[in-house]
């Protein structure tokens, strides 16, 4: 499947000094007089800061510890994002044509500019009249990521570019080698710490990085099965006659999950005799919904959920933020020793193995 093109909108923080000063003078068009508000960029997020617009106009002042990213926003709707960079900060445009936006400092103007440029190769993708053509435009995406991370890899805009883009497709070694590469000042950021963190919490998971010596091993899991019987991944580890256990995150919502049963299916009924065994973990929400996919995708395999979406004490072990996901362990040492087989890699796996 192809990527979207998509303008990123995840949490974001900005390089400055400390106890720095931070005033956003904002002029907006379309905004009715009352009270707006800095928030946590993410949905429902957290108020820290509020004042008062007339006639368009407002001022945010502002002395923090560390830099951040805020959206700016009424009581119901999101005007812009805006990077707290020592400095001053004009927000300004038209709410009824979706043009306001903060400039003036180094963050501010190259996320502008990135969002401009993407808009306009997303028009151009929409607009293009052939597959040759997408495929064409599809090149120009990536190498457009890549350009705007290597000029902005100085500051956290490149930085939050970088571990959203490369982040699914490098290693947590590798990630954490790029990281811990970057300037003293960037590194020490908390979008940065907290990625090296998520790094250090992936490679506990990971097949092992070429040159290490660290073993990565299965951690626990125990829920409950369609019967409400707990059953533990250890005991199917070890249970007799296992040599190799495919845990596996997916839900029934979850179309690419369910583009993936045949292929486990048909792995299952070649190597199950040999050793073959999945443990499957869920992250629907609804009985239902699990227990008719099971059925219906015929299943036969170990299957837990706690019907918790991914507020799943697995999802926090393994690090899970998307799915499908699956991870192959050895069960005579308990090694991780593949992880995201997909379509038919994984019977190539078990061919190879077994």
């Amino acid at each position: 499947m192809r990527k979207f093109f998509v303008i990123a909108a995840a949490a974001m923080a900005l390089v400055g000094c400390n106890n720095h000063r931070v005033v956003i003078n904002g002029e907006v068009l379309g905004v009715e007089d009352g009270m707006v508000y800095l928030a946590k960029p993410v949905r429902n997020g957290a108020l820290v800061d509020s004042t008062e617009i007339k006639a368009g106009k407002f001022t945010f002042k502002i002395n923090e510890a560390q830099p951040e990213h805020y959206v700016i926003k009424t009581t119901e709707d999101v005007l812009c994002s805006v990077f707290t960079e020592d400095g001053t900060i004009t927000v300004s445009g038209n709410v009824s044509d979706s043009s306001v936006a903060a400039t003036g400092t180094v963050a501010n103007d190259a996320y502008n500019k990135y969002s401009a440029d993407m808009t306009l190769l997303n028009q151009r993708y929409a607009q293009a009249a052939s597959d040759q053509e997408r495929e064409a435009l599809y090149g120009e995406y990536n190498e457009f990521i890549d350009k705007t991370i290597e000029e902005n890899i100085d500051n956290i805009f490149g930085v939050i570019m970088f571990i959203q883009n490369k982040g699914y497709e490098l290693s947590a070694a590798q990630m954490t080698e790029k990281l811990n590469a970057l300037a003293e000042n960037v590194k020490a950021l908390p979008v940065v710490v907290e990625a090296l963190d998520k790094a250090a919490r992936k490679m506990r998971t990971e097949p092992r990085a070429e040159g290490s010596d660290f073993v990565p091993t299965y951690i626990n899991i125990e829920q409950p099965d369609v019967d409400g019987n707990n059953v533990s991944l250890q005991s199917v580890i070890e249970k007799s006659g296992n040599k190799y256990v495919l845990l596996d995150f997916w839900a029934s919502w979850c179309g690419p999950c369910m583009g993936e049963m045949p292929y486990l299916r048909d792995a299952y009924a070649k190597y199950h005799k040999k050793g073959f065994e999945i443990f499957g973990v869920s992250f629907d929400s609804k009985a239902e919904a699990w227990k008719g996919a099971i059925a219906k995708q015929n299943m036969k395999w170990v299957n837990v959920s706690l019907l918790q979406s991914f507020q799943n004490e697995a999802a926090e072990a393994y690090v899970v933020e998307s799915i499908p996901t699956n991870f192959l362990i050895d069960c005579a040492t308990g090694e991780i020793i593949a992880k995201n087989l997909r379509g038919e890699a994984v019977e190539a796996k078990l061919k190879e193995l077994l």
